[in-house]
């Protein structure tokens, strides 16, 4: 079963919930706003070292990011202010995941654990640039959707991680540090080769494009 398929048979058997937030008078913000508050619970938890608990309520409140979508496509609110504020709000929910998870290792009972918290490191400073790509493909008007490891796969690994228990939270930090600066590398790659390269300069005035000598513009008092 593919992913997509996963989450198209995850939102039909949570319809009924999505219709009784409907009948209660939720709106898709409202749901998404109480995610974002349990997310950051969790991450409060997790810092407080009760890492299974804290992967459960982390799930909670990720379910809540299925939830407002879902809901504003039946109240038919659906927007692009609505798409935005759930993407801020979903980095800032994997932000709280990994603030705890900095608090619990730099406070260990025998000291902190240096290498989790470069891991940490690492894979945080991963997740930003994947992001940031994304975002500044997309601003000079290319599409960057590529990426072996993105936001889902990395929140889903950490959380099974956390639910196994510290043990298995180091080992997995190691994979993901490498496979988000992997895929950081992998768009940066992949949208650098679809942009136009450098154009001719010409040769009286040295600008790129100009096909005709002018007078060199005086700067004036917004200029200079």
């Amino acid at each position: 079963m593919s992913f997509t398929e996963f989450k198209l048979n995850a939102r039909a058997k949570v319809k009924p919930v999505v219709l009784s937030l409907d009948r209660l008078g939720m709106t898709p913000l409202g749901v998404s706003i109480t995610g974002l508050v349990i997310t950051a619970f969790s991450g409060l938890i997790i810092a407080r070292g009760s890492l299974f608990f804290g992967a459960l309520v982390f799930l909670i409140g990720s379910a809540f990011d299925m939830l407002d979508g879902d809901l504003a496509r039946l109240q038919g609110t659906v927007s692009a202010r609505g798409a935005f504020l759930d993407s801020c709000f979903d980095r800032l929910g994997e932000a709280f995941l990994f603030a705890g998870l900095t608090w619990y290792f730099a406070n260990r009972p025998f000291g902190a654990d240096a290498t989790a918290l470069v891991l940490i490191t690492g894979t945080v400073v991963g997740s930003l640039t994947t992001s940031y790509v994304r975002a500044r493909a997309e601003g000079v008007g290319e599409t960057c959707t590529v990426g072996f490891f993105q936001r889902t796969e990395r929140v889903i690994l950490l959380t099974i991680a956390l639910l196994l228990g510290r043990w298995a939270v180091v080992p997995v930090l190691w994979f993901l540090m490498f496979a988000t600066l992997g895929t950081t590398v992998q768009r940066i790659v992949h949208v650098a080769a679809k942009l136009p390269g450098p154009v001719a300069a010409d040769p009286i005035m040295g600008e790129p494009g100009s096909g005709t000598a002018t007078e060199p513009e005086q700067p004036g008092e917004d200029q200079a």
